[in-house]
């Protein structure tokens, strides 16, 4: 059961107050596949907490923390329209009281260390097991910081990596960002070959999303496009 913005499946506030009293922990979930939301409501209600709300997006997961204010934001990394990344900083800016776990597919270095800068309590793989989960979830809620501080750079990636990256996620194919950058097509291949093996993906697919999610590039809202155009 999916509840979001504009979604009849949110209660109104009286019950949502309600809810928050049944458990000491309430979640927000937010994931873009409803099996995987299913899933993860089931683990965490038999462990005797309150599964208050559910999103798909980014932006529905803002929505829901703002509203319901609950123990912990429970955020897949790689959200559409805004990411866990990007949630998890709003959250520990204006939601202090509310904890992040992120969770994730990826395994590396550098997504737990962006989980950390973004103010993360904890980072959870998909594949770990259902006890790792509650136990996550249960220590955020109590205030405890699982994750070590991020070391610097958070990204573990070159300055010309980054470059190559951010190019690539703008779309240019690798002989423009050869031309850009003024250096070889096998360079620029060397570069991008070394991002993703640093990022853990395994497409160009999947660079461009985590470029997106870490912050390399942004997308950039259409009215903010559209004023500087008109500069």
């Amino acid at each position: 059961m999916r509840r979001g913005m504009g979604d009849s499946a949110l209660p109104p506030s009286p019950s949502w107050s309600a809810a928050a009293t049944m458990s000491s922990v309430q979640v927000v979930i937010a994931d873009d596949h409803a099996l995987v939301r299913e899933g993860i409501a089931r683990i965490l209600t038999a462990a005797g907490m309150e599964v208050v709300g559910q999103a798909s997006t980014g932006q529905e997961a803002w929505f829901l923390v703002r509203r319901l204010v609950p123990s912990v934001a429970l955020l897949d990394a790689a959200l559409p329209e805004l990411s866990g990344l990007d949630v998890c900083r709003r959250v520990r800016g204006r939601c202090r009281k509310v904890a992040v776990v992120m969770l994730s597919m990826f395994d590396e270095p550098a997504w737990r260390a962006e989980a950390a800068r973004a103010g993360a309590a904890a980072y959870v793989l998909k594949g770990d097991s259902p006890a790792a989960l509650v136990e996550a979830v249960r220590r955020a809620a109590r205030g405890e910081v699982l994750l070590p501080p991020a070391g610097e750079p958070a990204l573990p990636l070159t300055a010309r990596e980054r470059e190559v990256v951010r190019l690539i996620a703008d779309g240019h194919k690798l002989a423009e960002v050869a031309q850009l950058l003024s250096r070889s097509v096998a360079t620029v291949r060397a570069h991008k070959a070394s991002a993703m093996r640093k990022l853990g993906v395994h497409s160009t697919a999947g660079l461009t999303r985590a470029a997106l999610d870490l912050g390399i590039v942004r997308v950039i809202p259409a009215a903010e496009a559209e004023r500087d155009g008109h500069r």
